[in-house]
């Protein structure tokens, strides 16, 4: 098995832990973080809590080794543009961890809101509406440097052909579609406007992470058609 063969089965398997993990770890965490009453359960939930986290740990640390894994393949087409894709993902691989431990913080204030008094929790109410109101900004913040990121990367797959250029051109649309959802979102305009930010995100999120699903399995399976890359290369 040469390096190229490696590289994608790396990358491939790099992209499924990022995603399904991710999904995952938002499953666990909407039904206790994401309701009214998240201060009464997080604490009782703690394990559950740390577990998804872990996870969103996990799938942060994928994030930041795709690029790195990369790296050495598509800089052969525009190390500018590689090194801008390398950049953008390690910003979204520390976004997604300070968002985890902001998550984990929960636990601590769920465990004071139970046993203070009516003034304390009325001031730790507040106070953890405070982060989860940080938290959905990052949220968005981390999508947008995402998209961007994804351009780029999409931009060297339809440039190398090391994958179906259907894969590329779908990733670069799905992109464009998720980052016009983020943008909609930061000024709080269209369905944001009375809509929760991650439950509006259905409708734009799911072009992109069927992509990836998509190109994750196809890199597993085929790998890079490194013939079609050093082609484009040398023309």
């Amino acid at each position: 098995m040469d390096a190229s063969r490696k590289t994608a089965i790396l990358v491939g398997a790099l992209f499924l832990i990022a995603l399904i993990l991710n999904l995952i770890a938002t499953e666990i965490l909407n039904p206790i973080l994401n309701i009214p009453d998240y201060l009464v359960y997080a604490y009782p939930n703690k394990n559950a809590v740390i577990l998804a986290n872990m996870l969103n740990l996990i799938c942060a640390i994928a994030m930041i080794f795709i690029p790195i894994s990369l790296f050495p393949i598509v800089r052969k087409q525009d190390q500018h543009v590689a090194t801008g894709y390398m950049v953008f993902r390690a910003l979204e691989g520390i976004l997604f961890i300070y968002m985890t431990i902001k998550t984990l913080s929960f636990i601590s204030l769920s465990k004071a809101y139970l046993n203070a008094g009516t003034q304390t929790a009325s001031y730790l109410q507040t106070l953890g509406d405070s982060i989860h109101a940080e938290l959905q900004w990052a949220v968005v913040i981390d999508v947008i440097v995402f998209t961007l990121g994804a351009g780029l990367f999409y931009c060297l797959l339809y440039k190398s052909k090391l994958v179906p250029r259907f894969l590329s051109v779908w990733g670069l649309v799905a992109a464009l579609i998720l980052f016009a959802g983020a943008i909609t979102a930061l000024f709080g305009v269209g369905i944001f406007s009375d809509m929760p930010f991650m439950k509006a995100m259905v409708y734009f999120a799911p072009p992109i992470a069927l992509n990836e699903l998509v190109l994750g399995i196809w890199l597993l399976v085929k790998g890079f058609n490194t013939s079609e890359s050093v082609g484009s290369y040398n023309n």
